[in-house]
C-alpha cells in the first residue's frame, strides 16, 4: 500500500485491544483492510489503544475513518456510522472504550490547525473477556466493516450518521 501523505489522504485508523475479544474489532477490520486493494492516498493504520502518540500518524491526513468497537444501545454486531458531534451528544448513552482519547486526539489536531473530515465506523461488541477471537456477530461486522470502509474510500464525500448493516 502506498503511504501517501497531502492532499486527499484518508486514513483508516482502526482501534482496540486484541486481547480483550471483540474490543479488537477494529483492528481486526485494518487488518484485512490491508489484504484488498485501496486507492493509493488510502492509508491504513493500527492504532491499538493509543490516543495522543497516534498524533503524528494524522499529518496531512484530510479524512480520518476510526473504526472501533462502541457500547450502543443496538444488537451485537450492528454497524453504524456516526461522526464525532453525535459520539458526544448530551443525553446519548455512547461510550467507546477509546472515544475520549480519539476525540481529544481529533480536537489536538484540531488546535493545531489541522482538522480531517472524520467518521466512526463503530459496532457493538458482544464480549469484552481475556481472548483473542471475536464473538460470531462481530466476525460477521467485520466483513460487512471492510466491505464498506473499502466502498467509503472509492466514494466521496462520506456520509453522517445511519445504521449500515445488522449481523
Amino acid at each position: 500500500m502506498t503511504e501517501t501523505r497531502g492532499d486527499g489522504t484518508t486514513m483508516v485508523l482502526g482501534l482496540g485491544n486484541l486481547l480483550l475479544g471483540d474490543e479488537g474489532f477494529g483492528v481486526h477490520v485494518v487488518r484485512r483492510l490491508r489484504e484488498m486493494e485501496l486507492p493509493p492516498n488510502v492509508r491504513v493504520e493500527e492504532g491499538g489503544v493509543g490516543s495522543f502518540n497516534l498524533l503524528g500518524l494524522l499529518e496531512g491526513v484530510e479524512r480520518l475513518i476510526v473504526v472501533d468497537a462502541m457500547m450502543l444501545t443496538s444488537p451485537p454486531g450492528e454497524l453504524h456510522l456516526l461522526r464525532p458531534q453525535d459520539v458526544t451528544e448530551p443525553g446519548k448513552h455512547i461510550l467507546s472504550f477509546h472515544q475520549v482519547g480519539v476525540l481529544e486526539l481529533v480536537r489536538m489536531c484540531s488546535l493545531l490547525g489541522h482538522e480531517p473530515e472524520t467518521v466512526f465506523v463503530v459496532a457493538r461488541p458482544q464480549e469484552i473477556e481475556w481472548s483473542t477471537e471475536l464473538s460470531p456477530p462481530m466476525q460477521f461486522a467485520v466483513g460487512q466493516a471492510t466491505e464498506f470502509i473499502r466502498r467509503l474510500c472509492e466514494d466521496i464525500p462520506m456520509k453522517g450518521t445511519e445504521t449500515l448493516c445488522t449481523s
